[in-house]
């Protein structure tokens, strides 16, 4: 969980400014991939911290590039509805189909703004060669929409914000799993990518994310097979 003292904010905004110079250099592009990114600076809202408390600067650079490589190359999913006759709980796992390396030259995080309680930047990627490849594989399958919204732990930090994102693409996939299939399958294999920029928004305590995607389905496995 990140703590960001007052007194080591100018000490941040200085790192994230070398961090650009070094890292964001990349021309204009209409077409760039760009994804709205923010962290809660302190864990708890109106926590008073202190000078030896150490900000991990990474925390927002990493959710910047995990939500980036999901609109680029998607994940790999796994579900598993849930089902009370069989005492079955609801399953879903996320495999990422691609990430985005530290030293990768078209990724980039810019806008840093440190607004009390939040650091938030844009994550933006310039398309290059391995883009335009993955955006032919998202072309080429039998690809279907869908939108899906899930929320996640507010103390949790960077991986509540994660898990809001994760049980959003979980509802997507659900929602169209239940108007593809009349009767509950065992699991369900596939592939989602993130479509467009994601919301993200605090809510009771909570996380909340609300996503547009694209998503295939590469097998489905009833619960019997006649």
């Amino acid at each position: 969980m990140v703590r960001f003292p007052i007194t080591t904010r100018k000490l941040f905004l200085a790192f994230f400014s070398l961090f650009f110079t070094v890292y964001g250099q990349s021309p204009d592009s209409e077409a760039r991939i760009r994804a709205p990114v923010w962290i809660y600076i302190e864990p708890v809202p109106g926590h008073t911290t202190t000078d030896e408390d150490k900000p991990d600067y990474q925390d927002i650079d990493e959710l910047a590039r995990w939500i980036t490589a999901g609109m680029i190359y998607g994940w790999k999913y796994e579900y598993s509805p849930s089902d009370r006759r069989r005492n079955v709980q609801e399953y879903f796992t996320l495999t990422p189909q691609g990430s985005i390396p530290e030293n990768d030259p078209f990724y980039t995080l810019t806008d840093l703004n440190i607004e009390y309680p939040r650091v938030s930047a844009w994550a933006q990627y310039t398309p290059n060669d391995t883009v335009v490849r993955w955006k032919r594989f998202w072309s080429s399958v039998t690809i279907q929409s869908g939108k899906g919204r899930g929320t996640g732990e507010r103390f949790d930090g960077a991986a509540g914000i994660k898990a809001a994102y994760t049980n959003a693409l979980k509802q997507a996939v659900r929602e169209y799993a239940r108007r593809l299939e009349k009767n509950k399958p065992r699991v369900i294999h596939g592939e989602i990518l993130i479509r467009e920029s994601p919301r993200l928004y605090p809510d009771a305590g909570q996380f909340v994310a609300e996503v547009s995607v694209s998503l295939t389905i590469r097998e489905i496995i009833p619960w019997a097979i006649f």
